[in-house]
């Protein structure tokens, strides 16, 4: 890497830095380029220089943060001794992401632009990632079913995962939003109830 390089890398993690500090501090709405310029120690226009906009600056930040969950489901799946440790290991994940994560939470594993292309390559590289993710357990998913370690007679095994996917990341945020009330109501913590629903939702795949 060239000196000019390493100067331009070393300034867009700056930038970077104070924006997710602002994100943190004010809200990503609340934040404008002037706080990000003004907390990075740079002018406004260096600040265009490395981005077009708040939103790229943003979407860099998915970026990296998705790109973190990708890698530790790898790691979950690769480690687990079998299905039920895996699957486990996959909600341990994502309840850690939140953790880590909360404000990017949504974003990351709401809505993923579709029809994005190689001309818009943040965004196309966040769909990438994603469709990674989706490899990733779907690999896994079959990988079991051959060993029996879960049910042969999923059908569709795609839309299984995406079910199973959002219900996971349903309980998690769920937990966390309404974990009040599920404390009052239930007497459960949230990590008690987010257990429960992981384990109702194991039932589903498991063999009979």
């Amino acid at each position: 890497m060239s000196k000019k390089e390493r100067l331009s890398e070393f300034n867009r993690n700056n930038i970077l830095a104070a924006a997710k500090q602002l994100f943190l501090d004010k809200g990503i709405t609340q934040t404008t380029m002037d706080d990000i310029a003004k907390t990075a120690d740079y002018s406004k226009s260096t600040i265009y220089v490395y981005f077009e906009n708040k939103e790229e600056i943003f979407n860099y930040i998915v970026l990296e943060y998705f790109t973190f969950l990708r890698d530790g489901l790898s790691y979950a799946v690769d480690s687990a001794s079998d299905f039920t440790d895996g699957y486990f290991a996959i909600c341990n994940t994502v309840v850690k992401f939140y953790d880590d994560y909360p404000m990017y939470f949504d974003s990351i594993l709401g809505d993923i632009k579709v029809s994005v292309d190689e001309t818009d390559p943040i965004p196309f590289q966040i769909y990438l990632v994603g469709e990674q993710i989706n490899e990733i357990i779907e690999n896994y998913f079959k990988a079991c079913m051959t060993r029996g370690e879960i049910r042969a007679d999923l059908d569709h095994l795609p839309q299984t995962i995406f079910a199973l996917w959002a219900s996971i990341c349903g309980i998690i945020s769920l937990a966390n939003k309404k974990e009040e009330y599920i404390t009052l109501k239930m007497s459960d913590s949230k990590e008690e109830f987010m257990q429960n629903g992981f384990n109702v939702l194991l039932r589903s795949v498991l063999p009979y």
